[in-house]
């Protein structure tokens, strides 16, 4: 399939696999059972069926729960195959947080566990298949972003035929369904391409990743940089039948692709966002986040760091407040990413940081992102995380957080040995150790809990 004849449907996906003669090939698997393409087609077009008597159908705004288990992802299939707007939900979300996300985006119907339930009255819809998803949260209450249907699923085309997956491929993702990167370069990657995808019950420690990749034999990781760290250190390049990991979420520290390169395994750095999907990919430790992807528009810095603004055909997304789009494309289709970066000669972005997260230490820009690389860099640090925070004169200081052994953290030497390394404005003030960062599900660090003293 190319990225242009992108069928308009999961159902027309799976009826064109099936017309090829890639029915009984495997499409997904869960812990306790896998489907061929034949099989989910059936099941897709029953759930289609018993939805629509409960009023999922066209432009009807749909928020769909997704679990670990294959019956979510036929739920989810099934509202897109009927026309509605849908909106995926992780499982793992507070009461109040799904609440309000239901509220901004305005759900009319709600489909968790295979039972739909009816936050609000019906009448008010968005008019046309849409895709949405709510923004890991990071820094607060998260975002709802919904954007075309037909472009998503053509985006999701183009990062599968950047990553070069076919039929034969079998993809692990470790990240939580309900999150964008999961399903958009998981599944609906998966779905592009006629490969098979495996969804684990959860977190995997290495042991048991092993084990399942021996019993499934995947051939494609896709993960985050704390799990392909925790799995590379833990033997699990040695399992199974791998010929590549994708990593995303959050800078990808060299060290955690080590152990996979070791092991002859290349490692593929890749960068999207909640807005347009999938922006980037390339190999790690090459130029960046990796070149724009087939159709991706992308702007950054050339001589030094800028704004970065992307664009796909197709989509136009909006931000939604209490079921009311807000655009967030100019009139030529570019969004802000709130990102920094630098385009290199070859096309590769390099991300310098967060355009919202550059800290102000007297009138000095200082990137957070700079000072962690020196710091993952040094001895006895796992991870890190600087901030920046309130001084007691008033002014902004630069703090960090790192992960390390009690028994070996000196801070002092750590002050030292970065200030050997920055720029005297940018060595923190304070570095504290933590057993463990605050992340969000999909392993992204969440640091607006570092910004007061609750959270360090």
């Amino acid at each position: 399939m190319t990225v242009d004849d992108a069928p308009d449907t999961p159902l027309d996906v799976l009826a064109g696999h099936r017309r090829a003669g890639r029915g009984d090939r495997p499409a997904l698997a869960d812990r306790r059972r896998s489907v061929t393409y034949a099989e989910l087609e059936r099941e897709v077009t029953e759930r289609a069926r018993v939805l629509s008597g409960t009023g999922v159908g066209p432009g009807v705004p749909t928020a769909v729960v997704l679990t670990c288990l294959l019956e979510s992802v036929a739920d989810f299939a099934a509202a897109l195959s009927l026309g509605a707007a849908v909106l995926v939900l992780q499982e793992r979300v507070g009461g109040a947080e799904r609440a309000a996300t239901l509220d901004d985006f305005g759900a009319e119907l709600l489909v968790a566990d295979g039972r739909v339930a009816r936050p609000r009255p019906g009448g008010r819809n968005a008019g046309a298949p849409a895709f949405a998803v709510a923004s890991s949260g990071t820094g607060g209450r998260p975002k709802v972003i919904s954007r075309e249907w037909p472009g998503t699923f053509r985006n999701s085309a183009a990062f599968a035929c950047r990553l070069e997956l076919d039929a034969d491929d079998v993809v692990l993702t470790t990240s939580p369904l309900g999150h964008s990167y999961a399903i958009e370069a998981g599944t609906l990657a998966v779905l592009a391409s006629g490969a098979c995808q495996v969804v684990p019950s959860g977190p995997l420690t290495p042991a048991r990743a092993a084990a399942l990749a021996e019993r499934h034999r995947p051939t494609v990781l896709q993960t985050v940089p704390l799990v392909l760290d925790w799995w590379g250190r833990g033997g699990v390049p040695r399992a199974g039948r791998w010929k590549r990991c994708v990593s995303a979420g959050e800078a990808l520290p060299p060290a955690a692709a080590g152990p996979w390169h070791a092991a002859g395994i290349p490692v593929l750095d890749h960068y999207g966002n909640s807005e347009l999907g999938q922006l980037t990919l390339g190999p790690a430790g090459g130029e960046g986040v990796g070149r724009p992807l087939p159709g991706v528009g992308l702007r950054a810095g050339t001589t030094g760091p800028g704004p970065v603004t992307a664009r796909f055909p197709g989509l136009s997304p909006v931000r939604m407040r209490q079921g009311r789009p807000v655009p967030l494309a100019d009139a030529d289709g570019w969004v802000a990413t709130g990102d920094l970066g630098v385009l290199g000669p070859g096309g590769g972005l390099r991300l310098t940081g967060r355009a919202d997260a550059l800290i102000n230490v007297g009138g000095n820009k200082v990137s957070p992102t700079e000072v962690e690389a020196v710091l993952r860099g040094l001895p006895g640090v796992g991870d890190c995380a600087v901030v920046g925070r309130p001084g007691p004169a008033g002014g902004t200081q630069v703090w960090a957080f790192v992960e390390a052994d009690a028994r070996d953290f000196d801070a002092a030497a750590l002050r030292r040995r970065a200030g050997e390394l920055l720029t005297p404005v940018k060595v923190p003030t304070v570095i504290r150790r933590v057993d463990a960062l605050p992340r969000t599900p999909s392993g992204k660090i969440r640091r607006g809990p570092l910004m007061t003293d609750g959270g360090g």
